[in-house]
């Protein structure tokens, strides 16, 4: 039947693929989708923020330096050796908020919270 539109699979010197047109994966976002993944984005940030208000901002960090720590411990012991985050490899994410909580943790418990100036 010549002249469907249902995406065909066929055959060439470089193997299998499709009609063009039909290309591969999902297609591209629309301007709604864009405006929501943007939303949500500052929902994520609203909602960190009101934690952080909640809880108090060093208790907050201490919690969530913790947290990635044993994540990243975690994801390192089953074999992930690179992340997203900007220092890229997880070892090194891993002493950075080691140093954020052993510091958050030394002014909360013997400072006392107090102000460092």
């Amino acid at each position: 039947m010549s002249g469907t539109s249902s995406p065909v699979a066929v055959t060439g010197g470089s193997g299998l693929g499709l009609l063009p047109g039909f290309g591969y994966g999902p297609p591209p976002p629309t301007r709604a989708e864009k405006y929501e993944r943007l939303a949500f984005s500052f929902c994520r940030l609203g909602t960190v923020g009101l934690i952080t208000w909640i809880v108090g901002p060093a208790w907050f960090v201490l919690i969530v330096a913790t947290i990635a720590i044993a994540l990243y411990v975690k994801a390192m012991s089953v074999g992930v050796s690179w992340t997203q985050c900007l220092l890229r490899k997880p070892s090194l994410v891993v002493a950075f908020w080691g140093i954020v909580a052993a510091a958050d943790a030394y002014w909360l418990v013997v400072l006392g919270g107090r102000a460092l100036i």
